[in-house]
């Protein structure tokens, strides 16, 4: 058993909250069945067993004071604690509302119309409990009882049109070389041969797999988004000054928080030379100066007069003064981490007119402003931008807004086990590369121009984080630390009529146009997946994620926002007989494998696995929340009808008489997207 100091305290409401800190400085939240409120036995010395990383049990001077083996005595909690898919488990961390002791996965039920947004994604909410895998077999033994190999077929069907890149030949690479806006229409088709890789449908089935299975979340991309809200109507404006400036009232005058300096870099790294001050300076002032020296003054520019630099930002309305830098002679630099360049170039928000300082580094000193802070490991990070007002980095990352359970290391989930864990075991499924069904002809469109739009990026926070107020002033964004992601991002069903640009004005800029000849609806492809040693659970996870309720679609391929890419996907399964085939290796090479009726026992088996441990008294898996919310998004007619009524489009900056992202809407649950009464 582990050793840990037991912490007890009251939290703003009242709510006890019990922690235990390990030798190594981690800590961890005692589950709230505990019911541990007795304050003298804060600080004391406690025994821990742990199973997989979770805390099974907790014994202070002798006494078993938590056991999950043991009932615990307490008060029924109330209902809307119960579903699945809310978080309050057995983790504390800065995820959680903790002066209200509400779990901060549970997205407003009701979002008041002025603030309901649109989208044509949506997310299927996270799970407040991971369902572990059975044990692993041994790769080297295949007599384990109840597990299967064999392999599934899928006739995959188009609903609407499907496109898949294809790849570049050696002439084509060689265009593409030549010319800067060559683009490949041609449908994935290598050696001439129009097929769906295998890598599609395997990245689509584990993401569902994931979802169904109450898995951890999976893979994503864990970077600090930037932010500059000078102008935002919500809460983030306050957020924004607060790390940037203050006013002082005895002086009546704005305090800045930021620091000047020139950037630069000296072999693999960048720095920052510190020291320099700076101020304003009056815009016709500055162009005074600029012109004076024979430059063109310019929006975006640095201008270095010698004894200063004029750094001049973008024509904002009203816009009176610009920046001046002066130099400094101290020799105190401040080396730039490889995670804040990164965070830097990876702001794929910031104006591409704003200078990149990243690369005028490269040819010495370049005038910056800099900001110090601290990200959730207490590591000094640094911000940089060209001038005051620059975007700005969250100090917590995308990581940081995923429940701690959700990231866990000890133990496997079922995606783990099934498709291989990538450091510690192979997986146990082979995806085929689906080929085009023999006896079709003309099974492409033409080429057309796919319609460009202006999608959010995840830093559009009241979409892609939790939202518990649809006050404007009160919305999470990425630097409230009990802010979740929303969860799994699916795309809705759609036509796949209206995926075609018709704006004449933006088909003629060759720089944004994507030109592509997707496949008809009504095309078929045969694929195969094979498996080996499954379990009856496991063998089902997969055959539940393939084999979806009737009228529910699947979605693969590029476009998904426009409508395409929804299939309709059949499997039929085959099953080994494992003794015949290790006594001879050619059985199955001469004797064709039995298709199985046995799908239905499967799901049922992989279901009842997934029920007993997150919903003991529920009968079906697509009953509970998490699902219902998937099925909800899988299914193609409401999907069309959404669509028709406009509640599935992107919002838009300008046309319909609005900026229709100014006031910030939220995006409701797919359950509450109510286009008509949900079932």
């Amino acid at each position: 058993m582990d050793q840990g100091e037991l912490r007890i305290r009251k939290g703003k409401k009242g709510k006890i909250i019990t922690e235990i800190v390990f030798a190594n400085g981690k800590m961890m939240s005692v589950p709230p069945s505990a019911d541990i409120s007795d304050m003298s036995l804060n600080g004391k010395t406690v025994e821990v067993e742990r199973v997989k990383g979770q805390i099974e049990k907790v014994v202070c001077e002798g006494n078993v004071i938590f056991s999950k083996a043991k009932k615990q005595s307490q008060p029924p909690k109330p209902k809307k604690y119960e579903h699945a898919g809310r978080s309050h488990g057995s983790h504390q961390s800065i995820y959680r509302a903790e002066n209200t002791g509400e779990t901060i996965t549970d997205h407003l039920d009701e979002v008041r119309h002025p603030a309901t947004a649109k989208a044509p994604y949506n997310f299927i909410p996270l799970n407040d409990k991971v369902v572990e895998a059975e044990s692993i077999p041994d790769f080297d033994t295949y007599h384990y009882k109840d597990h299967h190999t064999g392999h599934i077929d899928l006739e995959i069907e188009t609903i609407t049109p499907l496109y898949i890149r294809d790849t570049l030949n050696t002439e084509e690479m060689e265009r593409q070389e030549k010319e800067e806006n060559f683009i490949n229409s041609d449908f994935f088709s290598p050696k001439g041969l129009s097929q769906i890789p295998g890598s599609s449908v395997r990245g689509m089935v584990r993401t569902l797999v994931e979802i169904t299975s109450y898995g951890k979340f999976g893979a994503f991309d864990d970077k600090n988004l930037y932010f500059r809200g000078l102008a935002d109507k919500s809460n983030l404006r306050r957020e924004y000054q607060s790390k940037m400036s203050s006013f002082d009232r005895r002086q009546k005058r704005t305090q800045y928080k930021m620091n000047a300096g020139f950037i630069y870099k000296d072999g693999l790294k960048y720095f920052i030379k510190a020291g320099a001050t700076f101020g304003q300076i009056l815009k016709r002032h500055a162009q005074e100066k600029v012109q004076a020296t024979g430059q063109n003054y310019e929006e975006f520019k640095a201008y270095n007069l010698g004894t200063e630099y004029i750094v001049v930002s973008g024509n904002m309305p009203n816009k009176k003064k610009d920046w001046v830098i002066y130099p400094s002679d101290s020799n105190e630099r401040i080396e730039i981490l490889e995670a804040d360049i990164k965070a830097y170039k990876n702001d794929t928000n910031r104006s591409d007119e704003v200078p990149d300082l990243t690369a005028k580094a490269k040819n010495g000193d370049y005038p910056c402003f800099y900001v110090k802070w601290k990200d959730s490991e207490g590591k000094d990070r640094i911000s940089f931008g060209h001038t005051a007002m620059f975007r700005l980095a969250y100090a917590l990352s995308v990581k940081d807004h995923i429940p701690k359970h959700l990231l866990e290391k000890d133990g496997f989930d079922i995606p783990e086990a099934i498709f291989g864990n990538e450091n510690l075991f192979a997986g146990r499924v082979f995806f085929e590369d689906a080929l085009l069904t023999p006896g079709q002809e003309n099974i492409t469109r033409k080429e057309d121009i796919t319609r460009i739009l202006a999608s959010p990026k995840p830093t559009t926070f009241q979409h892609y984080l939790v939202q518990d107020s649809d006050a404007i002033s009160d919305l999470n964004h990425y630097n409230s630390p009990n802010a979740a992601i929303r969860g799994n991002k699916v795309y809705w069903h759609k036509s796949g009529e209206n995926w075609q640009e018709t704006d004449r004005d933006k088909m003629q800029n060759k720089k944004i146009i994507t030109k592509i000849q997707p496949v008809r609806p009504g095309v078929k492809f045969q694929g195969r997946i094979r498996f080996e040693n499954l379990s009856q659970a496991e063998l089902g996870a997969l055959l539940f994620s393939l084999d979806l309720p009737g009228g529910c679609n699947h979605k693969l391929g590029m476009g998904k926002p426009l409508g395409l890419g929804s299939v309709k996907i059949t499997p039929r399964l085959f099953l080994s007989d494992r003794k015949k085939r290790y006594e001879n290796l050619s059985f199955e090479w001469n004797n064709e494998i039995d298709e199985s009726d046995r799908i239905p026992e499967f799901t049922t088996a992989f279901e009842q696995y997934v029920l007993n441990r997150i919903e003991p008294g529920e009968k079906m898996l697509w009953n509970t929340e998490r699902l219902r919310e998937l099925k909800i998004m899988l299914d193609y007619d409401k999907g069309k009808k959404s669509e028709l009524q406009g509640k599935v489009r992107y919002m838009e900056i300008t046309g319909r008489n609005k900026n229709e992202f100014k006031d910030r809407p939220i995006l409701p649950k797919p359950s509450n997207v109510r286009c008509y009464a949900y079932v």
